[in-house]
């Protein structure tokens, strides 16, 4: 009973939006009607769900919903799918649709010191629950299914001897995911024992006693047919009608049945929704909105967002913990994180701090430049830790050895040419350097292990660090000294002399 409640309160919320409380903040302008403003706000709101069609419509079509697929290799800079990918892990991952049933999902064994992570998202993006090494998740079956009370989101352990599950994952939406993540140590001798994994992990639909709502399956048609694709790689603040309208037009009929968990949000977010004139499942453009305004208040929003980032130090950057991976109410930060990097893990399982030199983003050498990264000393994790660069597009540089991140699992080396990590040197930590550089300039020998390639013939290109399992000392104001990063010229080999030269 309290299920039913709970998913009829969801679409009655959404359909009536009968509530008096005020709308949602954002960022206001003179003179904007309320349906301007609420147009601007439901883009943001809803930005989440053209990514989520650009990243799995291919499974809606394919395997459909409640169906794990897998990852077999990690991604090279010929793969566009997602924006900002790591190359630390492989991934599987399943869209589930709880509408009619629920979901069983079995973690198996997984060898001990190895990171992973069974990471559960909402219909929205918001990383609200995970299972895993970090947290001592026992291996076994665990129930995915709708929360059963508001009170109830996420993790639920089950009580000892009452249930065939060890815990239940209570999710806010009709539709999600689960994305297992398994670290992976190397791209050769491990490939084998991380796919052995992937193959234990089981996914199993499980009836359930029919409650009478009448929430439709997640199809491709319902996601819209494809047409919100081409929307997620556009900034939400440059949109025309036409692309509000296609966006709008696909959250009328999904909307209702994956609203916020937070029941005063939901009649909020609601009411914007009929403001913006998406009602009883359809949306009906209000006459007076001015989509030049609807423009400039996203944009607005968004860079609000943006001046949130706290300071870590030696220009390197990251978003606080409330703005990050599980974002509750903070919907314009859903929206930005969301353009950048679709699938963030809450900060309690990975930190993504990224480098803005001097108020600039991003990197840029000349074709004879290049950048030294100086760490103070092994980054203190729990997990593992990762550099990685990307290009002016946020995918994956190119360049003629194939190595696109550097971390605590590369041949990295000291200044005495010493290993910073394996051997004798685990309980050790000092300062030690990568090198950014050109793939097209090869360093002299005694680089090339911490050469981490920069676009062929330089460029505009960015990095991430990754911290999975990060202890407070990386966090804002702790103790750990992030690298310095300084711009010289190329290291490059001496070149042997000619026969006859002195």
């Amino acid at each position: 009973m309290a299920a039913r409640l709970f998913r009829s309160a969801l679409v009655l919320g959404a359909a009536l939006g009968c509530v008096t409380a005020s709308r949602p903040p954002l960022s206001s302008r003179p003179g904007a009607s309320r349906s301007t403003e609420a147009t601007a706000f439901s883009i943001i709101y809803g930005y989440p769900l053209t990514q989520f069609a650009l990243t799995f419509d291919s499974v809606l079509t394919s395997t459909g919903t409640n169906v794990l697929i897998s990852q077999e290799t990690t991604p090279t800079s010929n793969d566009t799918l997602v924006v900002r990918p790591n190359v630390d892990t492989l991934y599987s991952r399943a869209v589930l649709d709880l509408s009619q049933v629920d979901v069983a999902v079995t973690v198996p064994e997984v060898d001990e010191g190895r990171f992973y992570v069974f990471a559960f998202y909402d219909l929205w993006s918001n990383n609200f629950a995970n299972l895993g090494s970090l947290n001592g998740t026992k291996p076994g079956r665990y129930l995915a299914r709708m929360a059963p009370d508001l009170a109830e989101i996420g993790f639920e352990p089950a009580a000892a001897n009452e249930s065939d599950y060890l815990g239940y994952i209570n999710f806010p939406t009709a539709y999600g995911l689960v994305c297992p993540r398994i670290l992976l140590e190397n791209n050769t001798t491990d490939v084998d024992a991380v796919h052995d994994i992937q193959a234990a992990i089981q996914i199993d639909e499980v009836p359930r006693p029919v409650d009478g709502t009448a929430i439709p399956a997640l199809t491709f048609e319902l996601l819209g047919n494809g047409t919100l694709e081409a929307l997620a790689a556009r900034q939400p603040g440059s949109w025309d009608d036409t692309a509000v309208r296609t966006l709008f037009r696909v959250m009328a009929g999904i909307a209702p049945f994956n609203m916020p968990y937070d029941p005063q949000q939901a009649g909020l977010v609601a009411r914007s929704f009929a403001e913006a004139g998406i009602v009883n499942g359809r949306y009906f453009p209000p006459s007076d909105v001015d989509f030049s305004q609807v423009g400039k208040l996203v944009n607005a929003s968004l860079s609000e967002v943006a001046k949130q980032a706290e300071s870590l130090g030696n220009h390197w950057f990251d978003m606080p913990a409330a703005l990050s991976g599980d974002f509750s109410s903070h919907y314009s930060a859903r929206c930005l994180l969301g353009y950048f990097e679709y699938l963030l893990l809450a900060s309690y399982e990975a930190l993504y701090p990224s480098y803005s030199g001097h108020g600039v983003p991003g990197l840029y050498l000349e074709p004879n430049e290049s950048y030294i990264l100086s760490f103070s000393g092994k980054p203190p994790v729990r997990g593992f830790w990762s550099l990685t660069a990307y290009n002016s597009a946020n995918y994956l540089v190119d360049n003629p050895i194939d190595r696109y991140s550097l971390g605590d699992r590369s041949n990295i080396t000291y200044p005495d040419g010493s290993p910073v990590y394996g051997g004798e040197s685990s309980g050790h930590s000092a300062s030690f350097s990568l090198l950014l550089q050109p793939g097209d300039v090869t360093p002299p020998d005694n680089w090339t292990s911490n050469w981490l390639p920069a676009p062929v013939g330089g460029g505009n290109f960015s990095v991430n660090l990754r911290f999975y399992g990060p202890t407070k000392l990386l966090a804002a104001g702790g103790r750990y000294e992030y690298p310095t990063v300084t711009k010289q010229a190329a290291i490059t080999a001496k070149p042997r002399p000619e026969r006859g030269e002195l």
